[in-house]
């Protein structure tokens, strides 16, 4: 079932990560649910203590259980009993995944000693299965995948009915896909609707694991159909595989649906789809709030190892497109040093690495841009520490592209990551992968990928396409082919793709006054759309604003100005179409980006409580505080977000949309949910 992340980067993502993840099965019913049978065993039976344990851990009080199990166990280390319900509470109640291992092998054994490999007593086969199903399940979600396939054998070998729906997934993630397919079809007939929604999950994922957008979709519509709607983890993939095809409305959709669901066997919140549908839609208040609800929203224990990067990994998405760099550093090394656990999606360790280390290759050039903007305006000694801090951020930029470089060609990582949406990397900025490897290797991989994926993806994919193409021509500096394919795609884009169509809109831009057309009618148009709506990709781009600077009457607006016309972020000539004004005074200083009909684009605000003594450091301030504000996207807020005074939809910069929202991995204040 698509995890999230992509595990993809995609997310995680993934950060990354988009993926197929399988459906929590343990929403259906524990592995410690009543009705053990009685046993004159001492070892079974337990003493009070051992069953007053074995109680609570199945009325879900795991703390009160667990200290009766250590309890237990102190003073009689092999107790069967208490090994189990410490088993449990540590795989489904705290994600502690070796220790469970540990402790349910030694039940087995304990249990296999009296009973045998094959018991025949009925208590000690109730127990027998319910330990091996609980250690094929936390051998899965530790991607032991050969262990996982051993334990079914195991169970298999000695109990009807059989635990094929367990069979799938592992048979999957070992390329045995010809068996996992069959596995998979012999459930969809089942009278168990957790039996049918395995299979049809199933199918979906190897669909997934194949690459094979339409495939998936198609056995998700079905799923959803012959299971009425009911299940949380078949709308959950399907809005995935929905997102795949460009189907952005549908996506969104079905990921309410799954929110919604009678059944609740998704792993992770479906949240995490609305974030990314909004997030690509350009909608960064709807992206930010549905982000809020999905770090709200309940994971198990047992598989916050699986989805806690991944879900981070939207943030660190979102946080880079509004501009936030040293937000973005700090929680993108996390993700990237931290990776998710895949055993509970359908992508590899190496695809959740490679996607994150594109976000944290990127964090870290948007880094060093700003550091070099701001020596820009710095004279050569000024600049000295500045400049040994971005080699020092180039340094590690490198280190980070060595890893991507060693994964790139593994399982054809780098071309399917050029594939919309399938893997971590997303499509508003798959082109930079021209910058981290190069145009040519880049372009080599987007051809392939393309042969693969326009069959299925018709005019969406084509425009796609051309918007990577044409951004790998801006970057190799072939300009007049940048804009002859960029303005192609722009032509065959839908209209829901608003952050690639606007990254696409930087490079024309960008490309125009590369070969001298900088104040055309065109380019003017394009910048200032850029500007307004998404300017985060002109600094990765290096495309540089023309402008003519022009101040107030007094010393620090004159300094400031002065600063600006040296600015790397500015292309200053006489009679550029937008004009960079700096207002105010020594108490409040304001520089805002305008068009010629005097239209705001972006502002850059410094509030001086104390004004310096020394005017060119003050002056400084501001030009960085320029860089830094003046081209992160303003988004509309409604009213309800924001109260303006006369209650209409007014505009904040990213700081007001993201207020509050960098304490979510610590808790959120609690938000009536209107759906």
């Amino acid at each position: 079932m698509p995890s999230v992340v992509a595990k993809s980067l995609t997310l995680v993502a993934l950060l990354a990560t988009l993926a197929i993840a399988p459906q929590a099965s343990a929403q259906f019913g524990g592995l410690f649910s009543p009705g053990i049978p009685t046993s004159s065993d001492p070892m079974l039976q337990g003493t009070a203590d051992e069953q007053s344990a074995l109680q609570l851990l199945d009325a879900k009080k795991p703390i009160k259980a667990r200290e009766i199990a250590e309890k237990v166990l102190k003073d009689n280390p092999d107790s069967f009993l208490a090994n189990w319900v410490l088993s449990q509470i540590f795989h489904l109640e705290e994600g502690r995944h070796p220790r469970a291992r540990y402790l349910v092998e030694r039940c087995k054994d304990m249990l296999e000693r009296r009973y045998g490999r094959a018991p025949t007593d009925e208590a000690a086969i109730w127990w027998h299965k319910k330990i091996l199903e609980s250690k094929s399940e936390i051998l899965g979600e530790m991607e032991d995948r050969e262990g996982q396939v051993a334990a079914l054998d195991e169970y298999d070998a000695l109990y009807a009915p059989k635990l094929t729906r367990n069979r799938v997934w592992p048979l999957m993630k070992l390329g045995r896909h010809e068996e996992a397919i069959a596995a998979a079809k012999t459930l969809l007939s089942s009278d168990d609707l957790i039996n049918r929604i395995s299979g049809y999950n199933g199918l979906m994922a190897i669909g997934d694991e194949q690459l094979d957008r339409l495939s998936s979709y198609d056995w998700g519509q079905r799923g959803i159909e012959a299971t009425q709607q009911r299940s949380c983890i078949l709308l959950h993939n399907t809005a995935q595989a929905a997102l795949t095809l460009f189907r952005f409305s549908e996506a969104e959709e079905l990921a309410r649906k799954a929110i919604r669901a009678e059944f609740k066997d998704c792993p992770s919140s479906s949240y995490y789809h609305l974030a990314n549908v909004y997030l690509a839609q350009g909608e960064f208040n709807k992206a930010v709030s549905a982000f809020k609800k999905l770090m709200r929203a309940y994971i198990s224990p047992r598989y916050r190892p699986m989805f806690d990067k991944d879900n981070k990994g939207v943030l660190v998405e979102i946080l880079m497109s509004l501009g936030k760099v040293p937000e973005t550093l700090k929680l993108v090394r996390d993700v990237f040093e931290h990776p998710d656990r895949p055993g509970m999606t359908s992508i590899s360790l190496d695809d959740i690495k490679f996607a994150s280390g594109v976000l944290f290759w990127l964090a870290l050039d948007a880094k060093a841009r700003d550091l070099t903007d701001q020596a820009s305006v710095r004279s050569f000694w000024d600049a000295l520490d500045l400049e040994r801090e971005i080699q020092t951020t180039r340094l590690k930029q490198w280190e980070v592209q060595r890893t991507l470089m060693y994964l790139a060609p593994r399982d054809e990582i780098l071309i399917t990551n050029l594939r919309p949406f399938l893997r971590g990397v997303k499509p508003w900025y798959a082109g930079a992968l021209g910058r981290i490897f190069g145009v040519g290797l880049a372009r080599a991989a987007m051809d392939e990928a393309s042969v693969l994926d326009q069959p299925q993806l018709g005019a969406s994919g084509t425009g796609y396409f051309q918007s990577i193409s044409g951004e790998l021509y801006y970057l190799a500096g072939d300009y007049e082919d940048a804009i002859r394919e960029g303005e192609a795609a722009l032509r065959n884009l839908q209209k829901e793709n608003v952050l690639l169509e606007l990254r696409t809109k930087a490079y024309l831009a960008g490309a125009l006054g590369r070969i001298g057309q900088a104040s055309s009618p065109r380019a003017i148009a394009l910048m200032r759309e850029v500007l307004n709506r998404f300017p985060t990709p002109l600094k990765e781009l290096d495309v540089k604003i023309p402008a003519v600077v022009t101040h107030d009457a007094n010393d620090l607006a004159k300094e400031v100005a002065d600063l600006l016309v040296d600015s790397d972020r500015l292309d200053v000539f006489e009679g550029a179409p937008f004009r960079v004004h700096v207002a105010g005074d020594r108490k409040k200083i304001t520089v805002c980006i305008a068009s010629a009909d005097g239209f705001r684009l972006g502002c850059g605000e410094k509030t001086f409580e104390r004004p310096g003594a020394d005017l060119s450091l003050d002056a400084e301030k501001v030009a960085d505080a320029f860089h830094t504000q003046a081209l992160s996207p303003m988004v509309e807020l409604t009213s309800s977000d924001i109260n303006s005074l006369d209650g209409s939809t007014v505009r904040a910069n990213s700081d007001e949309v993201l207020k509050g929202i960098l304490k979510t991995s610590v808790g959120l204040e609690d938000e009536e949910e209107k759906e």
